[in-house]
């Protein structure tokens, strides 16, 4: 699923806002979705997993057996969500039960390997044979290599549990190294002693993880030292390239990245997606794990995929001292990404006031326009975000500042329903009957979203009722026609 252009969510925000209010509720619903998993497949894309975690949630308490199979997988690799076998194995079976192939394969391998649930082969072949007999072909070879039966002391265990002398053998009875759920658990004694009878200090699991990497997801210490004391390197890359210092970082770990630094691992590394320790903690929103890093001169100029730099991150997704503390590395604050989107382009965009504060503190620039030619104003009225809107039109002096389609920030203001906006607006000479390209005035829009204080603050100052936009409807129309009764008898 590509990344969708954050500007295009937002576009797809207020189309489902205009179809809600009278265009049909099941093609309403369906833009809702289609927007939901946008938005999924934007922050998965930039790595904002925190984001795609609760987005997935609510999909897949909604049934969807997608959200649910992605679900799964953040919460199998602690990504977005702390690390949760348990609840990794609830969401890949309800995405298996709804036919979800990829669920069914990884169901099957959970039963097998004991991950969530105690070990069933049973079970195991069975969700194997029905991802297999639908042509997944990984199901197959897994199948050709499954035993007859489990060893009788696994059966009902489950190899993640506590570590007991008599499981301290270097590889589990599923192929799995014990070493790698210990260090997931923080067992350093078991780790002592699984390398003193001849255990790997490094194998990894399935996406790549050594020990030392699980360890620091989890943010277990006294395992990372067990580890680090019998010579585990600080610095292997699993599949994604990420480090154990950078999952540490993207958790917030604070002493399992000071005690990586402290061993010499290395913050300068990347990930093939151009993320280092420092800009997953940023996009984490760790703020004292950043100032850990560039304490140790980690680099704040880094600029990932798109131009994004880490003040635009911070300003996307975390609050304002975290933007402070990237404002005072002297990063710019008026730079933009590849889609002409500034830090106060972003911080508009979902409405926090205390960054569009300290940005504009810093001199960042209001009047930088996206790639589409909406300025930071523009977006934060479309998105309804009253406070950051009126701070930014404060230092607007085009009052009749168009965006690509012609609204009028007293036509957004009204579209949103901001009463206030309008007011203030109207008080400082906005044209009261602007229309946009097709013929939108604000007393339209305010009545096609039935916004009935807006409309009677444009009644009371003169807006013309008469007028019609290209479809020769006039606000009376549009109300009658959206099911708007109180607002159609007050246009009459």
């Amino acid at each position: 699923m590509a990344p969708l252009k954050l500007a295009r969510v937002l576009l797809i925000g207020a189309l489902v806002h205009a179809l809600a209010s009278g265009f049909g509720t099941a093609i309403a619903q369906q833009v809702r979705d289609d927007a939901a998993e946008r938005a999924i497949d934007s922050a998965l894309g930039t790595g904002n997993y925190g984001q795609a975690a609760a987005l997935l949630t609510r999909m897949a308490n909604a049934g969807s057996p997608e959200a649910q199979y992605e679900l799964a997988s953040l919460y199998r690799s602690g990504r977005g969500v702390p690390l949760d076998v348990e609840l990794a194995f609830k969401w890949m079976k309800a995405a298996a039960e709804q036919g979800h192939i990829k669920a069914q394969f990884n169901l099957g391998s959970m039963y097998l390997d004991g991950r969530g649930v105690p070990r069933d082969l049973d079970q195991a072949r069975s969700w194997l044979l029905k991802a297999k007999a639908r042509g997944y072909q990984d199901a197959g070879l897994l199948l050709a290599k499954l035993p007859t039966q489990l060893p009788k002391e696994s059966q009902g265990s489950n190899p993640a549990g506590p570590a007991t002398p008599a499981r301290l053998n270097p590889i589990a009875e599923n192929g799995r190294p014990v070493i790698l759920d210990a260090a997931l658990r923080g067992q350093a004694d078991a780790i002592r002693q699984l390398i003193a009878s001849g255990a790997n200090v490094a194998p990894r699991d399935e996406d790549g993880n050594t020990p030392i990497a699980l360890a620091a997801v989890a943010g277990q210490v006294a395992a990372l030292n067990a580890l680090i004391s019998a010579g585990a390197a600080t610095d292997p890359r699993n599949k994604s390239g990420e480090t154990p210092l950078m999952l540490a970082a993207t958790k917030g770990h604070l002493e399992v990245v000071e005690r990586l630094l402290e061993k010499g691992a290395d913050f300068t590394l990347t990930t093939p997606g151009g993320d280092s320790a420092l800009s997953m903690a940023v996009r984490g929103c760790q703020e004292p794990v950043t100032r850990t890093l560039i304490d140790h001169g980690a680099d704040t100029g880094l600029l990932l995929d798109g131009g994004v730099s880490l003040l635009m991150l911070a300003a996307a997704t975390c609050n304002a001292s975290m933007a402070q503390l990237l404002l005072y590395e002297g990063i710019p604050p008026s730079a933009s990404d590849q889609q002409g989107r500034t830090a106060l382009w972003l911080a508009a965009s979902r409405g926090d006031l205390g960054i569009a504060s300290a940005l504009l503190s810093k001199a960042a620039d209001p009047s930088i326009a996206d790639r589409d030619g909406n300025v930071p104003m523009h977006v934060a009225l479309e998105n309804g975000h009253a406070e950051v809107a009126s701070l930014l039109l404060s230092r607007e002096k085009n009052l009749e500042r168009r965006t690509p389609i012609g609204n009028t920030p007293l036509i957004l203001a009204a579209q949103a329903g901001l009463s206030g906006i309008v007011q203030d607006l109207l008080r400082r000479g906005a044209m009261r009957d602007a229309k946009n390209n097709q013929g939108y005035t604000a007393l339209m829009m305010a009545a096609r979203a039935d916004h009935v204080e807006v409309v009677k603050v444009l009644m009371q100052a003169g807006a013309d009722r008469t007028l019609k936009n290209k479809k020769r409807e006039t606000a009376g129309d549009i109300a009658a026609a959206t099911g708007h009764a109180t607002i159609q008898q007050m246009l009459r």
